[in-house]
């Protein structure tokens, strides 16, 4: 049961629900879903097409995730390429999905909730504080449109919202939380010896006879395998840049063009008062509200008093200061109408009525260029390597196809250099572009390594592009005995050690179920004994294996349990049960315990429901153009 629940606590909807909640990602994600649509598809979930595009951008976006957390770079057979890559497919057709079951449900996401979530964002502030200069800034860096990012982050609020609403249907019973907190706390008390395979390395002898018996009847294990080198051709955006030139006329003309980007938007510092419109007198009460205010009584006492936003009439009704876009349409329009210090007209805004009035105004200011100059030279060198990228990487691909058995067309049209790889296998080897698993599949696919020809542009996580083709090749070929008898007899002692260490271990077992005292049973072989020590299932330094039997023997209910394990390394282990307490919990613990089943159950009724949807929806997935 525990195991099961650790499984889907930390599945594939465990992460989906990270990416979900990090809405910071679509400054850099869901803007590719839906801006940039290419022509190719992916997949049609009920008629509605994912792009290839999309694909491709949400398994960059998963690769980069998961190289950060290994330190920037995926460890060499960590994670099967295709498998990510189907993880992606999986996460746009479940986005999608959840999108559609909002549609029919009809969930909503309102303006001020998206401005809520944007102003929260860390990475817009200045000094603590949300700054609408930066804001623009930080979008116009990333070449992303306003209207564009904020509908992004109201479908990554939507999706939320829907995901969160699932799981609501979770039910935690109180017998299934005693029931986990009782094994989670229980503690197990447990004698065990260990006897070490080793220690039997004098009583063990490999003749030459049984090597070659071995060698005979698993020949198949010892083949070496087949390899090969590769020519190819490379493109990396980090030479490209030592080529880029920018003019100081290329500077100015870009900053003139450029102005909305480099001068911060007009700021008005708002205050306002808020009434539900609900009431059948509501324009009477906001204009008996207003009359209050002109003959003489404090805007921010009388927000204070009567205003209905609990988030602002703590400040006096005062919103801070804001550009345009940053809040409701209708809200917006007023107040960049409104005079300074004037009292606006009774404004309906969806089911409220509200008065608002404009405490002080911020002119928009422009940057200098010289305080600008690093950022426009580094976007331009950006945009001048991106250019010429795009070029090659169109030579480099026109080339490399109509020219498929040779790379000698595809160097000479780009300039590039023909490299040359050391020998690598299937399964990896020393050369660096071995330790990338889209590179060995391309090699070892039909086309490259039996019809002799090019591959395709294989992108690699590091944003550069590879074309290759087989240079050497040598087939898989059975290593002589020579070569391989040392291995032999290395793993037939392995074998045989661990034989009677096992046997060993079977005898102190029979002792013990005989009636012998352990520790007398214990005495008669060598090892490391442990007496009587409690034991948790969170308990440090204790062997996987070995923890999991001890938790699976049944309670020792007149004489205690016993059984024989055996390590990974060969060591068997000898293990008593002695006794089996449940724990105590106290009330912080059993909170503590609630919230975690709470979150499990509910990812479990999401994926149960996601899982639902899947089965009854219309999926068409496009193989051949992934």
């Amino acid at each position: 049961m525990l195991q099961k629940i650790r499984d889907k606590a930390t599945g594939w909807f465990a992460y989906i629900i990270i990416i979900l909640i990090a809405i910071p990602f679509a400054l850099w994600g869901l803007n590719e879903y839906f801006g940039g649509a290419g022509s190719l598809v992916a997949a049609e979930i009920n008629g509605t097409e994912i792009p290839v595009r999309a694909y491709q951008q949400e398994f960059q976006q998963q690769r980069r995730q998961l190289a950060e957390m290994f330190g920037g770079r995926i460890p060499a057979g960590l994670i099967d390429d295709q498998q990510l890559r189907d993880n992606a497919l999986q996460t746009l057709i479940r986005r999608e999905l959840l999108a559609q079951l909002a549609q029919e449900r009809g969930y909503g996401v309102s303006p001020r909730l998206v401005a809520e979530e944007i102003r929260a964002m860390e990475f817009f502030h200045e000094n603590g504080q949300f700054d609408s200069a930066r804001y623009q800034r930080v979008l116009a860096e990333q070449r992303l449109n306003k209207a564009q990012f904020e509908a992004d982050v109201r479908y990554s609020l939507l999706l939320l919202q829907v995901e969160q609403s699932l799981g609501y249907a979770a039910f935690l019973t109180s017998a299934d939380l005693q029931e986990y907190a009782r094994l989670r706390e229980q503690t197990r008390r447990v004698s065990y010896h260990t006897i070490a395979a080793a220690q039997f390395a004098q009583q063990v002898q490999i003749d030459e006879a049984d090597i070659e018996r071995h060698y005979q009847q698993h020949g198949q294990r010892f083949l070496r395998p087949e390899r090969l080198r590769l020519a190819y051709l490379m493109l990396a955006p980090q030479d490209l840049e030592a080529h880029s030139e920018v003019t100081e006329e290329d500077l100015r003309r870009y900053y003139e063009q450029h102005t909305d980007r480099f001068a911060s938007p007009e700021e008005r510092r708002i205050r306002h008062i808020v009434l539900s419109a609900q009431a059948d007198d509501a324009q009477a009460q906001i204009q008996a509200v207003r009359a209050r205010i002109e003959a003489g009584e404090s805007f921010a006492e009388v927000a204070q008093a009567v205003s209905q936003d609990p988030v602002s009439a703590s400040r006096g009704g005062d919103l801070g200061f804001l550009a345009r876009g940053d809040m409701d349409p209708a809200l917006d329009v007023v107040s960049f109408t409104l005079p300074q210090g004037v009292i606006s007209q009774p404004v309906q805004i969806g089911n409220t009525w509200q008065l608002i009035e404009v405490t002080e105004i911020r002119a928009p200011q422009r940057e200098p260029l010289e305080a600008v100059r690093d950022e426009i030279m580094t976007d331009l060198r950006s945009r001048q390597v991106e250019s010429r990228y795009i070029e090659l990487t169109e030579r480099l691909l026109t080339e490399s196809f109509e020219q498929p058995l040779s790379l000698e067309p595809a160097a000479d049209a780009t300039g590039l250099e023909i490299a040359y790889t050391d020998w690598m296998t299937a399964q990896g080897g020393e050369d660096e572009l071995a330790t990338y698993p889209e590179i060995r599949r391309a090699a070892f696919s039909a086309e490259v390594l039996q019809y002799q020809r090019n591959s395709d542009l294989i992108d690699l996580p590091d944003g550069r592009s590879v074309v290759l083709r087989v240079h050497e090749h040598q087939p898989s070929a059975p290593r002589p005995l020579a070569e391989v008898q040392d291995e032999i007899r290395a793993q037939l002692a392995d074998e045989k050690m661990s034989a009677l260490a096992q046997q060993a271990a079977d005898e102190v077992l029979q002792a013990i179920r005989a009636s012998t005292p352990v520790s007398e049973a214990f005495a008669t072989v060598p090892g490391d004994a442990v007496y009587s020590i409690n034991m948790r299932r969170d308990t440090p330094d204790i062997a996987s294996t070995l923890k999991q039997r001890i938790f699976s023997l049944p309670h020792p209910e007149t004489e205690p349990q016993s059984d024989v394990v055996t390590l990974n390394n060969g060591d068997a282990v000898v293990l008593v049960l002695e006794q089996v307490e449940d724990g105590q919990v106290d009330s912080a613990a059993l909170a503590r315990y609630r919230n975690q089943l709470q979150n499990v159950y509910a990812n479990l009724e999401a994926e149960a429901v996601l899982e639902s949807l899947e089965q009854r929806a219309k999926i068409q997935i496009y193989r051949e153009n992934l």
